[in-house]
Parts: C-alpha cells; sequence; structure tokens
C-alpha cells in the first residue's frame, strides 16, 4: 500500500517536474543546463515559501497598522491634552508674570514721583528754612535786648492738615512703607506751609509797623517795567512733575508762591530804610509832627526826626541804595538823599563834611558824612527824613520796625 503511494507520487513528481535541460549556443558550441527534478521542486518550495512569508508579513503588518494606528491615536490625544494643560500653565505664568511686571512699574513709578518731590519739596525747603530777616523772638538783637516777635494780623490760628492713618495688612509691606512716606512727605509739606506762612505774616506786619501799606510798595515795585505779555505753563515753571489734578502739585504750587511773596517782602524790607543813621552814641533831640520852630518860635511841622551827637559823628545810610543828591541845599545845608528803590528815600541834613558823591552806590551801613551844623540849623545835629512814593513818614516808625530785623552789619 505505501509502496502505492510512493510510487504514485513518484510519478506525479515526474510528470510535474521532468527532467529539462536548457541550451544556449556561444561562439559556436553548444551548451545546456540540465534542470533534475529535484532542482525544480526545491526552487519551486523556495518560491513557496517566499510567497508564503510575503503574504504573512502582509497580514501582520495590516494587522499591526491597525494596532499601531489606534495607539497613535490615542498618543495624539495625550499629546494634545498635554499641550493644553502646557499652553494653560505658560498662559497662567505669562499672567502672573505681567501682574507682577505691572505691580513692580507701579510700585518703581510710586517710588519715582514720591523721589520727585522729595526733591522738590528739598528744593523748597532751602528756601524756607534760609535765615530770616525778621528776629526771632528767642534770638536777642544786635544791642543784647531780646525783643518780641512782629503781631500778625491772624484773628484764627491756622489748623494743621491730619495725616492719612495706616491701616495696611501686615502681610503688604510695600504698601504701608508708601504710606509712610506719603505720610513723612506731608509732614515735611506741612512744616513748610506753616513756616512760609509765618513768615509772610511776620515780614508783613514788619513792614505795616513803618506806617507804609504793604501793598503800596509792592504795587510801587511793580513800576517802571514792561514788554510783551507771553505766558509760561506749568510744566515749563516746574518741569513735568507737576500734575495740576493732583492735591500734592496744587500744595507745592501754593507753597511756591507764598515762598514768591516771602521772596519779594525779604527784597522789599532788605531796600526799606529801618536802620539807624548814628550808629555812635546818641539822643533824640526833636521828633517828627508838630513842635515851636527852634528860629523863629512859631508852630511848626518838622518832617523828620533830629539826632544830636558829638561833633563830626559819622552819620550812615539806613539802607543800600544809589546816591541821588550829595551837595548844598538850602534849609538843609550839606545834604545827602539816597534812593533805595521800591519807592523809599531817605534825607540826611545839616552834616559838617560830605563823605559820598551823586550816582555813587551805598550799602547800609555806609558812612555818607560827618556830623555838624550847617544850613538852618542852631547847633550840631542830624536832621533825618523817610519819604515813600513822594510822601514823608515818621522816621521813628522805621527804627522801631527795624528792632524786628536782623541787620547784617
Amino acid at each position: 500500500m505505501f509502496k502505492q503511494h510512493h510510487d504514485g507520487l513518484r510519478r506525479w513528481v515526474q510528470r510535474a517536474f521532468p527532467e529539462r535541460q536548457i541550451y544556449h549556443r556561444s561562439e559556436g558550441k553548444v551548451n545546456y543546463i540540465s534542470l533534475t527534478p529535484r532542482l525544480q521542486i526545491a526552487v519551486v518550495s523556495a518560491i513557496s515559501l517566499f510567497v508564503l512569508w510575503m503574504l504573512y508579513s502582509s497580514i501582520s503588518v495590516f494587522t499591526s497598522g491597525h494596532i499601531l494606528s489606534s495607539q497613535t491615536f490615542q498618543a495624539q490625544g495625550a499629546h494634545a491634552r498635554s499641550t493644553r494643560l502646557l499652553s494653560e500653565a505658560r498662559a497662567r505664568e505669562a499672567s502672573a508674570r505681567a501682574l507682577l511686571e505691572s505691580r513692580t512699574a507701579n510700585f518703581s513709578t510710586a517710588a519715582d514721583e514720591f523721589e520727585q518731590r522729595l526733591d522738590m519739596l528739598k528744593l523748597l525747603l532751602d528756601h524756607v528754612t534760609e535765615p530770616t530777616l525778621v528776629a526771632d523772638i528767642r534770638q536777642p538783637s544786635a544791642s543784647g535786648t531780646v525783643i518780641m516777635a512782629a503781631a500778625a494780623q491772624d484773628p484764627e490760628p491756622r489748623q494743621s492738615r491730619p495725616l492719612r492713618a495706616v491701616n495696611v495688612a501686615r502681610d503688604n509691606p510695600p504698601l504701608a512703607r508708601l504710606i509712610m512716606l506719603e505720610n513723612q512727605q506731608n509732614i515735611i509739606l506741612r512744616q513748610a506751609e506753616e513756616t512760609s506762612e509765618e513768615r509772610v505774616e511776620s515780614l508783613r506786619a514788619v513792614l505795616e509797623f513803618t506806617g507804609v501799606h504793604t501793598d503800596e510798595i509792592r504795587a510801587t515795585n511793580q513800576q517802571n517795567v514792561g514788554g510783551p505779555f507771553v505766558a509760561m505753563s506749568d510744566a515749563q515753571i516746574f518741569g513735568e512733575a507737576l500734575d495740576l489734578d493732583n492735591e500734592f502739585s496744587k500744595r507745592i504750587l501754593r507753597l511756591t508762591a507764598r515762598l514768591g511773596e516771602v521772596s519779594q517782602l525779604e527784597r522789599t524790607l532788605h531796600a526799606t530804610p529801618l536802620g539807624l543813621p548814628l550808629r555812635v552814641e546818641h539822643r533824640r533831640t526833636s521828633k517828627f509832627g508838630g513842635r515851636t520852630d527852634p528860629i523863629t518860635g512859631r508852630a511848626a511841622h518838622h518832617p523828620g526826626l533830629d539826632f544830636g551827637a558829638f561833633n563830626l559823628a559819622p552819620i550812615s545810610a539806613t539802607a543800600p541804595g544809589k546816591i541821588k543828591y550829595a551837595g548844598w541845599k538850602p534849609g538843609y545845608g550839606r545834604f545827602v538823599e539816597i534812593d533805595h528803590g521800591y519807592g523809599f528815600r531817605t534825607r540826611y541834613g545839616h552834616m559838617a563834611k560830605l563823605m559820598v558823591k551823586r550816582g555813587q552806590q551805598v550799602d547800609a551801613g555806609t558812612t555818607i558824612g560827618l556830623m555838624g551844623s550847617s544850613g538852618r540849623s542852631t547847633g550840631v545835629h542830624l536832621h533825618y527824613e523817610v519819604w515813600h512814593n513822594g510822601k514823608i513818614y515818621d522816621p521813628e516808625k522805621f527804627l522801631k520796625a527795624g528792632l524786628y530785623v536782623q541787620q547784617k552789619n
């Protein structure tokens, strides 16, 4: 039985794979290649195995590709979620960074503003704390006598501005620090305002003692000037640091205007003849106003103040100014007239010798002549007059006002 099957298989192989020969001719010679059944079976088996392997590989690739596609889809989804989370995290980081930068910029701006304000306050305080011409009640005068302060016409005392309370959580120290700086700034500004106000009141009071109204003196100072009007903006005056909508800026403007008034009043006071024309031992021999004329014995008006001292006593200018007249004048004898500006003029008569000439600039205390008895005089003395805008005033009031002024020389 087995032999029959074996013989049948053999016959099938011989029919399917008979021995074949392949001939080829080259250079007149004929050669052939013999393909035995065994070789053909081996080739067919190899080809079959190759085909089977290709089919298996294709099926495997298809199956694994499907699996890979599913995994790839899942991986892409996970990547998309991670990308979204990363984007959200970056957005939150950017927002937090922008908020931090904004707050840092705000604090930096606030710090810069405080720095500008403090620089401005320092500049203003340099002017506020300058030595004043008006004597302090606690300081002795040149004679060593303590004098009282000039009284200001202020029926109601000024009230200090309340400071802002610092109610800030402990977890926000930068804001607490800014508020503390603002309070310190307000303290300095308030002190500057009060000091400048006191200086204005004291200067006005001293000038009022002379009998000449302050507004009249200031109006005199505005005469003899002119030119086209070209307005300046507040930014030009104060730079870019001021914002007129800001309360601090408004207070700075008011304080600056007050300091300008102080400066003007001090210049006016410096030009006002408040000094003594005699800096040696002397006495008053005749007051300003009505008296009996020493020569005619009749009632007369005495337009000045007479001082008695020794012969050739030095006579001093009572304020800085320019010599307008130096020479002989009827009734006055040897005579000097000084223009001090702001409408003020002083006259000195009956001198024995003149020490200045017309057009000369003199300072307060400069010796302008020596006491004598020239002109319409009954003895050695000085006749002294004070004028303002063509109107004569009592020199005694100017001398009393001078008690409140620190004399620099």
